[in-house]
Parts: C-alpha cells; structure tokens; sequence
C-alpha cells in the first residue's frame, strides 16, 4: 500500500513538474510580430531588373535581325547539301543564342532576387518583425512594410 502511495505521489509530482515546466515555457514565448510585403510593387520599381529586361529585349531584336540574314543565306545555297549544312549550322548558332539570353537574363534576376530578399530580411529585422510574408500570400492581418522597403530598392 504504501508504494502505491508513493508511486502515486511521484506521478503527481511529476505531472504536477511537467504543467510548470510547460506553462512557464508558453508564458515566456513572445508573440511574432507579422509583416507582408508587395513584392511585385518591389520589383516594378527595381532599376537593375529594369536594365535587365532591356538588354534582354536588346538581345532579341539582335537575334531576330541576325535570323533575317541567316535566313537569306540559306535561301541563296544553290544545292540542297548547302542547304542543309547552312540549316545546321545557323540551327546551332541560334540555339546557342538563346541559352546566352536566357543565362544572362537569369543571372541579372538572380542577382535582384538576392539584392530584394536581403533588404528585406535587414529592413524587417531593424523594425523588429520575426516573420514577413509576401502581401499576395496574406488575407488578412501583418503589417504591410512596402513603403519603407522602396527607397532601399536598386
């Protein structure tokens, strides 16, 4: 009978421990403090992913003048062999071309990307939020910090 009490008594104990130790950890946890940001509004104000979608519009327009000539000098190949080896040859310079384009258009977005989300997480942190959600993403509630995320933006 009695280690059935004492056996009691330490259950108690320990569950008794348990609720303390658990209260004291939930009382102690301070409440996130929630921000959104229009991510979108950031990067239409961004000049280097401006700058980016210009050349890259540059590119294109070089591309599709250089396609021009490529295709006259195919149409000018008297035999269907130089036809064909002018065919090849121009299908593998473009397709070089577009991966130059397309490698150095992500690269420059890239580059935003991390110049966004590093001004962002030091704004963030400065003005004491924990968490930041992009403002599409939000429903209700957070404090939206575009407005002084903007002049930061390159």
């Amino acid at each position: 009978m009695k280690k059935a009490l004492l056996t009691m008594g330490l259950c108690a104990f320990a569950f008794g421990l348990g609720m303390g130790v658990n209260n004291i950890a939930f009382s102690d946890a301070a409440m996130p403090k929630i921000a959104c940001v229009n991510v979108g509004q950031l990067l239409a104000a961004s000049k280097t992913l401006k700058a980016a979608e210009d050349a890259k519009a540059k590119s294109t327009k070089d591309m599709l003048k250089w396609y021009n000539t490529a295709s006259a000098d195919i149409q000018k190949q008297k035999t269907k062999e130089s036809k064909a080896a002018a065919i090849k040859k121009y299908e593998a310079q473009l397709t070089q071309k577009k991966k130059a384009i397309k490698d150095a258009y992500a690269k420059k977005v890239n580059a935003v990307d991390k110049q966004l989300d590093s001004v962002i997480t030091q704004k963030a942190k400065g003005l004491g939020y924990t968490i930041v959600f992009r403002k599409d993403a939000v429903l209700y509630g957070g404090t939206d910090i575009t407005s002084q995320i903007l002049p930061l933006v390159k």
